[in-house]
């Protein structure tokens, strides 16, 4: 076991220190949960069952929720022992981990997400600063203008906080370990899916690289790294930044270019009207009142020019950056970091993260670390396309890396436009996966096709109504399978308990 400095990177395969703690008491949680359900282990032999939820932008988000209130209405929610997200499930996520007993307040936060989704609106001038201000940063990238001009104004939030803040709510064992997916984009670009450096994962505890075995404090990415120590400490990024790199793929290169450069359009526009108002000053503000004339010269020249080249600055940087394309740039925490054997990570001082839904649309690849020991799988896909496609992504994943997983026929995958709503993959030695599609034959029959389209990814608001709709279709994929669930862990804990 490797223990080191916060302000070290940390070279092991083995779990942090705070995830094990963490683990620790939710399992405690998990083994109640099973007696209740009238199944009984020692804390030893608690198996791990675990939630992945896919992407899918705000229809993940809304999906997720309304899952979670479902699996809880079930009994089963407490039985869960990580929690996975990747793209818009992880804004699902970034919500519920704000309050440290979200699982014991899920009726009440499902209410006011709905609200704020419907009610909230975003603010130009606070979106239009919170960008000019990173447009001032080393490593500015078109994330952060997703962020302030789509993340922002898609979840009507812009949450300051930090990711190591969720840490309080992990002190108790009544919430699942939540993990959050990223992509490392030249690593994406090198290998596809099929490459494990690719994958990165961030807990309030730890971000770094599974396969690679190094990780950092989560409250140091993005500060400066070199030969694998802190050189310069930088404040750690907000949700709503990290929200943005987590969900940063809302579809094909073409549609996010044309967002992009409306939203461009709308931010130059805001910003003339805010240098508008910067001209004309109003002389009766004690902000602007001097007892120097020489001061009243310099700070009218100031106000005049500031907007001006803030503005030139975010355009300009902008546009380069859809030029070159570059999102999630950040500091190389491995920079020339020792007993790294992939010498291209040590190599370059910056590097950059995006969608892990570019890769495979659900965190497989992390769920399937070794250390963690995953024997139940509970897949609820949110994609609007195929339904399959993660699970067939993911077989050539673990084909290519010999990673042990349940043989999928692929005749069960054929019909894409009518798929069912649970399937079931086992084997020996290998976790058992629960694969259950959003829009399916039971849930929607007949319909399918309408609630895609109904339900585009690249939609960025519904009205009240069709979040109702979308809660109650997720939650119906719970409670038609509520009984398959409950069997799948009662014959996992009858292997573990009598192997």
């Amino acid at each position: 076991m490797s223990t080191v400095s916060d302000e070290k990177v940390r070279l092991s395969h083995d779990l942090s220190e705070g995830e094990k703690v963490a683990i620790g008491l939710r399992k405690a949680k998990v083994m109640k949960c099973l007696e209740s359900l009238g199944m009984h282990c020692d804390q030893d032999n608690i198996p791990n069952i675990t939630l992945l939820a896919s992407g899918g932008a705000l229809r993940a988000m809304v999906s997720l929720q309304g899952t979670l209130v479902e699996m809880k209405q079930q009994g089963l929610l407490d039985a869960i022992l990580y929690l996975y997200g990747v793209s818009g499930s992880t804004w699902c996520m970034s919500y519920l981990y704000k309050d440290r007993e979200w699982t014991e307040h899920l009726q009440d936060l499902e209410k006011k997400l709905c609200q704020t989704l419907v009610e909230s609106s975003w603010d130009k001038n606070k979106a239009i600063s919170t960008v000019v201000e990173a447009s001032k940063e080393e490593h500015y990238s078109l994330t952060d203008f997703w962020v302030s001009f789509m993340i922002y104004k898609i979840l009507h939030k812009f949450d300051e906080s930090g990711l190591s803040e969720q840490k309080t709510s992990l002190e108790s064992g009544k919430n699942p370990y939540p993990i959050y997916a990223a992509a490392d984009n030249k690593r994406l670009n090198k290998g596809h899916e099929s490459l494990p450096e690719t994958w990165f994962e961030f807990t309030p505890h730890e971000a770094g690289y599974p396969a690679v075995g190094a990780f950092i404090n989560t409250s140091l990415f993005g500060s400066d790294f070199e030969n694998g120590e802190l050189k310069v400490k930088k404040k750690e990024k907000t949700i709503c930044y990290l929200e943005g790199l987590w969900g940063s793929a809302l579809g094909n290169i073409k549609e996010i270019k044309k967002l992009l450069q409306e939203s461009l359009t709308e931010f130059f526009k805001g910003s003339g009207e805010k240098e508008k108002d910067h001209v004309s000053p109003n002389p009766e503000s004690p902000n602007v009142h001097f007892t120097a004339v020489e001061e009243k010269e310099r700070s009218a020249i100031s106000l005049f020019f500031a907007p001006v080249l803030d503005a030139h600055r975010v355009t300009t940087k902008t546009a380069a950056c859809l030029l070159s394309w570059t999102w999630g740039t950040t500091s190389n925490f491995l920079y020339k970091c020792p007993n790294i054997k992939s010498t291209d990570m040590v190599k370059d001082k910056v590097t950059s993260f995006i969608d892990a839904g570019l890769a495979i649309n659900s965190a497989y690849p992390l769920a399937l670390r070794p250390e963690r020991k995953v024997k139940l799988i509970l897949s609820f896909d949110f994609s609007s396309g195929d339904p399959f496609e993660t699970i067939k992504k993911t077989v050539k994943y673990c084909q290519a890396n010999k990673i042990p997983f349940p043989k999928v026929d692929e005749e069960k995958l054929k019909d894409t436009d009518n798929p069912s709503d649970c399937y079931i993959f086992t084997g020996v030695n290998v976790p058992t996966v629960m694969h259950f599609p959003l829009f399916n034959n039971i849930n929607c029959s007949g319909k399918i096709a309408d609630y895609r389209k109904k339900y585009s990814t690249f939609t960025s608001s519904y009205p009240k109504e069709d979040i109702q709709e979308l809660l109650k279709v997720a939650k119906m994929n719970v409670t038609n399978n509520a009984q398959k669930i409950l069997e799948e862990i009662k014959q996992l804990v009858a292997s573990s308990t009598n192997p």
